[in-house]
């Protein structure tokens, strides 16, 4: 029976508690909704408690295999908070443990699934839970481990996992007594191959001992032992058993959780050829709309709201002085810090990397102290424990002889680029952005400044572009979003980015920068400052909205941003003209006595671009007097005794309805 210095015990481990609906595995609601808001009383009289992982900053390792021989590898796992439940095996009853929960730390929470099936009854092994909740006390429920949960290295942890699930497998399809030193000496050199830093040979063995146990095998010491000669055998360069003389041993069979083992253990084969097709599922899963309905995927939220958002790999482009460094530098900024940017929202601050490749230290820092002066002029927070940069610098000073690795390789380039194609460059960017995420506990938003400088390409080849931008897909999908800077097309702003039409096509946003012509510049003072036209050629998400729109932004030598419709100068000389009280026709006067303009505006010239200022809701249009062009009030009630419908002038007394323009074009269209 739990008591009250439970509750107190589990709530010190960070642990939000819930009842749960009794006779299912639901949450009980509050207010119809999910909730950790619950009194001591209605927790100690519910029949089961579980806890929600986000709230609880843990994540669970759930084992779900139907036939419990992983729960058996379990104390492979570091110890941690545990729990269970009461289960009928070979007849009788038993306590089996199927949970161990982790704090969340620094790397954030594990996403694995084994193998990747939509349902428990399609042969899942484990899985991770860090979004929905776990029932861990009461009814069928019990604690193994009642301990604080504890944080632990990722990598280490699917690393072990990957290796319960690949025993599992091979503990289903072991041989009978007679056999099992000749399968022993296979297993052994399929495990001898694994990566020792990864996979310690006393971790192999504690492995290997519990195969021994579950399968009733006396001969501990002679199959532990095999591990280290094996290892031995191979570091001599001697011919050794593999996992294929193991599959085939124990009767052709799959074993496909040994491709979890080796992922990422070959960096001489280009990425194409890293993902073997084995351990993939045999078919695609069938999502009918219950199915759908039922599947929590992986929420998309705003970074820089609605340009940015998690999960988007994007591109901002541009050409010469169009400022690309300078608005992707602002942007950083304002998402490291939370702020707004050119009208943009940042919900909250999240960490940034921006490597910029081009620009020296020095230089760098000064267009960022340039931006940063207008932080400190309007009195904005500037996070800089979350504005993480990268220059080449940077790389000289910590002993990178010649600076960045290239992210991406012409494939015509010799052999040896042709079997990397970038990796090793990508490999250092994404290794950048774990460390980020650890010191953080937030995955990092990236800049990559620019393409032309981090890469060796044929821009105009598709072939080359593949590997990088799959790349950048694949980041995203695991909830590293980001972009990359890069040059224009020669000509008009339909020309896109420079290079192959095949860049744009997996981007969620695309940003086009243009130096303005002199028509449309401002009279900005310093050499600091910057203008340009900014438009999207791709906007997922947020197109045909007010911010797809082409604009004018600038930046003055003071790091002051603004944005402006994309309009000539003349159009805000006309727009100054309104605010000042002239009506509409004087301004058209005053371009008949060519007062506007360089050179002079015509009449009809200032008709079209005030019909767009009203259009852009610049300048609204008011309804005045037929007679006397006073400005009528469309609030008033219409009270005109003749049409019942009129506002009368509170100036002349006049009504629309008296307008002789209008009785003559009515009495036209009765004749």
């Amino acid at each position: 029976m739990r008591t009250i210095d439970d509750l107190k015990r589990w709530k010190s481990y960070g642990l939000a508690l819930t009842p749960i609906i009794d006779g299912t595995k639901k949450p009980k609601l509050k207010n119809g909704k999910w909730s950790s808001d619950w009194t001591d009383e209605e927790l100690l009289n519910s029949e089961r408690l579980g806890f929600f992982h986000k709230e609880s900053n843990v994540f669970t390792v759930d084992f779900d295999d139907k036939s419990y021989v992983s729960h058996g590898y379990m104390a492979l796992l570091p110890m941690t908070f545990t729990d269970g439940k009461t289960i009928m095996f070979n007849g009788q009853e038993a306590s089996a443990p199927t949970h161990r929960t982790y704090k969340i730390n620094g790397q954030g929470a594990l996403n694995f699934k084994y193998p990747k099936v939509k349902s428990k009854d399609g042969g899942l092994l484990i899985e991770t839970l860090s979004s929905t909740q776990t029932i861990f006390e009461g009814g069928d429920r019990l604690i193994h481990f009642d301990m604080e949960p504890k944080e632990v290295n990722l990598n280490e942890l699917k690393d072990r996992i990957s290796l319960i699930c690949f025993f599992t497998e091979v503990e289903k399809v072991w041989v009978k007594d007679g056999q099992r030193d000749e399968a022993h000496l296979r297993l052994a050199g399929a495990l001898a191959r694994l990566p020792e830093e990864r996979f310690p040979t006393v971790v192999l063995e504690k492995a290997v001992v519990m195969l021994c146990n579950h399968t009733g095998d006396l001969e501990v010491n002679n199959r532990i032992n095999k591990i280290t000669y094996q290892r031995k055998q191979l570091k001599k360069g001697e011919e050794v058993f593999g996992i294929t003389e193991l599959r085939k041993f124990l009767g052709d069979v799959e074993l496909a959780a040994y491709n979890l083992l080796i992922e990422h253990s070959a960096t001489d084969a280009p990425e194409e050829e890293n993902k073997p097709e084995d351990d993939d599922p045999n078919y695609y899963p069938l999502i009918d709309g219950i199915t759908f309905d039922s599947i929590e995927y992986p929420k998309v939220e705003y970074i820089l709201n609605p340009v940015f958002t998690s999960r988007s790999f994007n591109q901002v482009y541009g050409y010469y002085e169009s400022g690309k460094t300078v608005f992707g530098l602002a942007c950083s900024i304002a998402m490291a810090s939370g702020q707004e940017f050119l009208g943009w929202k940042s919900d909250k601050s999240v960490p940034t990397l921006y490597v910029e490749s081009e620009l020296t230290g020095h230089q760098f820092k000064d267009v960022r102290s340039s931006i940063l002066q207008g932080y400190l002029d309007q009195g904005k927070k500037f996070n800089g424990a979350n504005h993480f940069t990268l220059t080449h610098d940077d790389l000289a000073m910590a002993g990178f002889k010649y600076g960045f690795k290239s992210i991406a390789v012409a494939k015509e380039h010799g052999k040896r680029a042709a079997i990397d194609y970038g990796k090793k460059g990508r490999e250092f960017i994404l290794q950048h952005l774990k460390r980020i995420e650890k010191r953080t506990g937030q995955k990092p938003f990236y800049f990559l400044d620019n393409m032309t400088r981090l890469s060796t390409i044929d821009e105009n080849k598709a072939t080359d572009w593949n590997p990088f931008i799959n790349w950048g897909v694949d980041l995203k999908n695991d909830g590293f979003s980001g972009l990359f800077v890069h040059h224009a097309n020669k000509g008009s702003d339909t020309k896109g980015s420079s290079g192959s039409s095949t860049i744009g096509r997996l981007l969620d946003t695309s940003i086009a920068l243009r130096k303005l012509d002199p028509d449309y510049r401002f009279d900005i003072k310093g050499d600091k400052s910057l203008q340009t036209s900014i438009f999207f050629d791709k906007s997922r998400g947020f197109g045909g909205s007010q911010w797809s729109k082409k604009r004018i932004i600038t930046m003055d030598e003071n790091g002051i941003w603004k944005h402006y419709p994309y309009l000539p100068q003349v159009a805000f000389q006309i727009l100054k003209l309104h605010t000042q009280g002239l009506s509409q026709q004087q301004i058209r006067d005053m371009a008949k006595n060519k007062e506007i303009g360089e050179p002079p505006l015509s009449a009809s010239s200032v008709d079209r671009y005030y019909l767009e200022l009203v259009n852009l809701g610049l300048i609204s249009r008011s309804t005045v007097c037929w007679n006397c062009r006073k400005e009528i009030s469309t609030d008033a009630d219409g009270n005109c005794p003749k049409c019942k419908s009129g506002i009368p002038c509170s100036n002349c007394g006049k009504c629309y309805c008296e307008n002789p323009k209008r009785k003559k074009r009515k009495n036209e269209k009765s004749n």
